[in-house]
């Protein structure tokens, strides 16, 4: 009996030589003929492929031996996020090299080999010694000299052709071998037998590489470009940095620096790792983070990224992390996983791939069958034959999903929004429905403190540093308001134990060996406090103010009025939230007299105040059985399951790490109005998806019965085989180029 491994190992793989849809079913099918692979995903537009597989069963190597045989090459992809094997587009690139060698020879000698086969039908005389209808055996010889470097320069189409034919998975090479193959054949069997000077479709065969690869090329240049996210982030991280020991200043390369390690970055510099300042102070630009161009200030004890650029001071800095561990090793993980995976939207595509060019084959055949039975002569057969074999266009089809989704996860990127999925890229132009936490999100999420009360036998010092004692610990805003408060006061914490975070509820933890606990009236409650007091302590606090109550030993002893303004962008994306069709509503734990003011003075409708974090996720799922598609934005842990419920989770960036996780886009700059940006751009992505399926699908429908000459009998055009060519040429290189189209909108007008 087989016992399965539960273990699951994942590799990626670069792949080169796929040049269509077939080229990718024809990879993926060699994975899955592999013993032990889970689950296999293969992207033409990055040219890389994604393996899960039983590591006893498979390994990196068996994966890579059954590419090779199915006849590409594939080559395990670097460890390390900022490798410049990790780069796409220089892989792509070097495509584009090579495939702009062959087009150059290709097109050297299909151009004479075109004069010489039509020169008398264009007016063009030729010399007595290869005139076609004196000297048929001196034409034909030469047509197939100049015909040979044109193959040399297709040979691709031969031998990547023949060998998916052999593994039973054709592809676009299958179809031009074939026809360009069955275009020479018959012109060397008229040249041995039969020569005339309308015996030969040599400059056929050649015109329709040198075209074709003319197109792939311009394909892969576009291809190029359209990987340029992931590239361009690469780039951001400097090779060396300078680090500081002992009072001196050594320059080491980026590998050797580790955590700890004090660094001097100076003006005009990038920095190199994340890390804290120490000492100086300056601009940093941080557009590569957050899309916004503007420099942000900082100095001593501020936080800095790796991959901004500093500007004007020189700066200490200690690093705090580096290499994969580093935001931006993060970011290109985030666009790398969005880029490779299927939209839901692509399975009709990858249904039509998988049988189009054996379907194509078949129509090849029945034309040539139909023709050949209507009595036409054997050159007319063979032309209709070829042209239907290579107007059809699968790379079209193939290209139609991914290269939208590589151009707009880029576009994001590049502003400061991360897709972490393909799925969460088409869900966001699907809602009608956005829950938005408050804190945080509405809210500045800087809370200060604007009053203390106290009950009886409680000074307002010892209260603020009990307090703080416990708050130390959190991360959450309203505890670090208690700390900073304690700070400008000159109060020192009081040190404590067994800390615990109860989310949604408050904190605990021991102090001088008894309980204290922060929260909101109901935690009090729960542990037995007696909350009878806090009625007549409110009283004293500003009505619309954030509350925060303490107890010690199970008693209360007092409590803190807080502040969170509004942020000033909250307002107007509100409003763009609306203007898009978007219902808003505000789901907070906090108590509904502060949630109300803040939703009125934003033109929120629907307000769910009080809510718990498990709370929050029931509202989203409530609304999603109601038949609405929704949104979740938040960035605290009490976030995190409603963001995971929603249908698409949008993470904000100063955030905790666990709701980054839980969510499906991940917001780098503060401002939500990268909501709406980033709605507004799954909308725009999508659309161009829609858009290059309606032409590659169109254009195959339309264009297979013009070449098959169906409508020839009733008077309709015919298509001959160099056009087909052109034609297909044109069909993928037009879909790249109106993915590109996505580049030139900017999300400062979302």
């Amino acid at each position: 009996m087989d016992v399965q491994s539960e273990q699951a190992s994942q590799v990626n793989l670069t792949i080169t030589g796929m040049r269509c849809a077939g080229c990718v079913r024809g990879v993926e099918s060699a994975f899955q003929k592999v013993i032990g692979v889970k689950e296999a995903e293969v992207n033409l537009s990055l040219a890389r492929a994604s393996v899960t597989y039983d590591p006893e069963h498979a390994s990196p190597e068996t994966l890579i031996h059954a590419v090779r045989q199915a006849g590409y090459e594939a080559e395990r992809l670097e460890e390390s996020a900022t490798s410049e094997a990790a780069n796409p587009g220089a892989i792509l690139e070097r495509e584009f090299q090579n495939m702009r060698r062959d087009t150059t020879v290709a097109l050297v000698f299909a151009l004479p080999l075109l004069l010489v086969a039509m020169g008398p039908m264009l007016g063009l005389p030729l010399p007595e010694a290869i005139n076609p209808t004196s000297q048929p055996v001196a034409n034909g010889i030469l047509q197939l000299l100049l015909t040979l470097p044109v193959l040399w320069a297709g040979r691709l189409f031969f031998t990547k052709g023949f060998a998916a034919a052999l593994h039973l998975a054709p592809t676009m090479d299958t179809l031009v071998m074939l026809g360009t193959g069955a275009a020479v054949g018959f012109s060397v069997w008229n040249l041995a037998n039969n020569p005339g000077p309308r015996a030969y479709y040599f400059e056929t065969a050649g015109v329709i590489i040198a075209l074709v690869l003319l197109g792939k090329t311009l394909e892969a240049r576009s291809r190029s470009r359209a990987s340029e996210a992931i590239g361009t982030l690469l780039k951001l991280q400097p090779k060396t940095a300078t680090v500081v020991h002992d009072q001196q200043e050594t320059e080491l390369s980026i590998d050797l620096v580790r955590p700890g390690d004090v660094l001097r970055v100076r003006p005009g510099e990038t920095i190199p790792v994340d890390g804290v300042v120490l000492e100086g102070s300056s601009a940093v630009e941080e557009a590569m983070l957050t899309g916004e161009p503007i420099p942000v200030e900082k100095q001593s004890g501020d936080a800095v990224t790796g991959g901004t650029r500093n500007h004007n001071g020189s700066l200490l800095i200690r690093t705090l992390r580096v290499g994969s561990e580093t935001t931006l090793s993060r970011i290109v993980r985030l666009v790398e996983q969005a880029q490779m995976q299927k939209a839901p939207i692509a399975r009709l595509a990858d249904q039509v791939s998988a049988i189009f060019v054996p379907v194509v084959l078949g129509i090849a055949a029945l034309t040539a069958g139909a023709w050949a039975l209507a009595g036409a002569p054997a050159e007319v057969v063979l032309g209709y034959t070829v042209a239907v074999l290579v107007i059809a266009c699968p790379c079209a089809l193939g290209l139609a999903t991914p290269i939208a989704i590589l151009v707009g996860t880029g576009l994001g990127a590049r502003n400061g929004i991360l897709f972490r999925n393909a799925q969460a890229l088409e869900a966001a132009q699907q809602l009608d429905l956005l829950v938005l936490d408050k804190t945080g999100t509405l809210t500045a999420g800087h809370p200060e403190v604007m009053k203390v009360v106290v009950a009886a036998a409680w000074k307002t010092t010892d209260l603020v540093a009990w307090a703080a004692g416990v708050e130390q610990h959190s991360e959450h805003p309203l505890g670090r308001a208690v700390v900073r408060h304690a700070e400008s006061l000159g109060t020192v914490p009081k040190h404590c134990t067994q800390f615990q975070t109860k989310p949604g509820f408050g904190v605990e933890a021991e102090i001088e060996g008894q309980q204290v606990t922060l929260g909101h009236g109901a935690a009090l409650l729960e542990q037995g406090v007696d909350t009878s007091g806090i009625e007549q302590l409110k009283s004293e606090l500003p009505e619309a103010a954030i509350l925060l109550w303490m107890a010690v030993g199970g008693k209360l002893a007092g409590g803190f009025a807080l502040n969170d303004p509004i942020r000033p962008e909250s307002r107007s994306a509100v409003q763009t939230l609306q203007e898009q069709g978007i219902a808003v509503m505000m789901v907070t734990g906090d108590r509904s007299v502060h949630a109300n003011a803040v939703a009125q003075e934003l033109g929120i409708a629907e307000v769910r105040s009080g809510v718990l974090p498990e709370g929050k996720a029931r509202v989203v799922e409530e609304s999603q059985q109601n038949g609405k598609r929704v949104g979740m934005v938040g960035d605290g842990i009490n976030d995190a399951p409603a963001l995971a419920q929603a249908d698409v989770g949008f993470a904000m960036g100063s955030g905790t790490d666990v709701a980054a996780e839980s969510s499906g886009v991940v917001l780098m700059r503060n401002d939500l109005r990268q909501v709406a940006s980033a709605i507004r751009l799954s909308r725009a992505t999508l659309r161009n998806i829609r858009q290059n399926l309606f032409w590659a699908f169109g254009y195959n429908i339309l264009g297979i019965p013009v070449a098959a000459g169906v409508f020839v009998p009733f008077g309709g055009p015919a298509l001959h085989p160099m056009l087909a060519a052109a034609a297909m040429a044109l069909s993928s290189v037009s879909v790249v180029l109106n993915a590109l189209r996505l580049n030139r909108q900017s999300l400062r007008k979302f």
